[in-house]
């Protein structure tokens, strides 16, 4: 499966450039990210839509699946981070949030997922994926900045 490579440029995902040209990448490295900060984290595609009105949930829930609401994005973590105290309890709270957006991929793969508070206000998210009849597979970290409200990625 190849893509173009999405990068975190602290204030929103971009396609990373060599030279002239976008970045590929071959795996499901951006899954997750999409998946946890691909929305309007103050939008939900719970509950009705009205058809006259915008939704500022993720812009391909209307694209992709307008008649399906089970299959459409609801990224819960980016709004999860800003919310939870980052304590004991915050951090299973948020490792649980990560597994519910993720849990979309356990179709076509195998997600390992651990939080760790590294400082008072630093999340660490780790994730590795495993596809089936794959021997490689792919480990990111995302590091949550309370304080700054950033995000950055550890490749």
């Amino acid at each position: 499966m190849a893509d173009i490579k999405m990068v975190e440029t602290g204030d929103g995902g971009g396609f990373e450039i060599a030279g002239n040209d976008l970045v590929m990448i071959g795996g499901l490295q951006n899954m997750p990210y999409l998946a946890m900060f691909g929305g309007n984290p103050d939008q939900s595609t719970n509950g009705p839509k009205l058809p006259d009105q915008q939704a500022f949930d993720w812009w391909g829930n209307n694209l992709l699946y307008p008649n399906s609401p089970a299959l459409q994005f609801n990224s819960l973590l980016e709004k999860k981070l800003t919310e939870v105290v980052l304590n004991s309890a915050g951090r299973i709270q948020i490792e649980q949030t990560v597994k519910r957006d993720l849990q979309f991929m356990q179709q076509f793969a195998i997600i390992e997922v651990s939080v760790s508070l590294t400082a008072n206000d630093r999340v660490n998210i780790y994730i590795k994926i495993q596809q089936p009849n794959n021997q490689q597979s792919t480990e990111l970290t995302y590091i949550w900045d309370a304080t700054n409200n950033e995000l950055t990625v550890e490749a």
